[in-house]
């Protein structure tokens, strides 16, 4: 009877320690899941980050019109140059953003009107002997600053004209 009160101990304990490693296991990998989201994310928050980072940042100028939500950008290429000194042609091309319509100032320097958002342009310039190098511009566009107005507020009794 003893052995099989032994017998019978030692199979709840086996028993015992293989359901609490099956819970470790369990709690592992779900850590295991959480650690690979996690990381996931921190990925997603730096390549945000440097993508920012990456970008000439302008504002919509308050202009007191809410109406109005745009500003002008310039691109500017034309300090580009040639070590033999060949002539040069200059080629602006968006490549992410809102599409937006560029207007060449001078050979290498486009402008364009910009709303809220995030834009991408390149510029390839190219010699007359057609060889070419290229140079992203890489814009973010804040909308226009507001803040809520103040509110001030007076509470007093009217008084009436006494009476004689």
């Amino acid at each position: 009877m003893e052995k099989q009160i032994t017998a019978a101990a030692l199979v709840l304990s086996i028993a015992g320690l293989g359901y609490l490693k099956a819970q470790q296991m369990e709690r592992m990998e779900a850590q295991a899941e959480l650690d690979a989201a996690a990381a996931v994310l921190a990925a997603d928050e730096a390549e945000a980050a440097a993508d920012e980072a990456s970008r000439v940042h302008f504002e919509v100028p308050h202009d007191r019109d809410a109406a109005t939500s745009n500003v002008d950008i310039v691109l500017d290429g034309v300090a580009s140059f040639d070590a033999e000194s060949d002539s040069l042609s200059f080629s602006w091309v968006q490549t992410e953003g809102a599409p937006v319509d560029l207007s060449e100032d001078t050979p290498g320097r486009s402008s364009f009107r910009a709303t809220p958002g995030k834009y991408t342009f390149e510029l390839t310039v190219t010699d007359a002997y057609g060889e070419s190098a290229s140079q992203e511009a890489r814009v973010a566009v804040q909308p226009e600053p507001n803040s809520a107005p103040e509110v001030h507020v007076s509470v007093y009794t009217q008084s009436s004209p006494t009476d004689e």
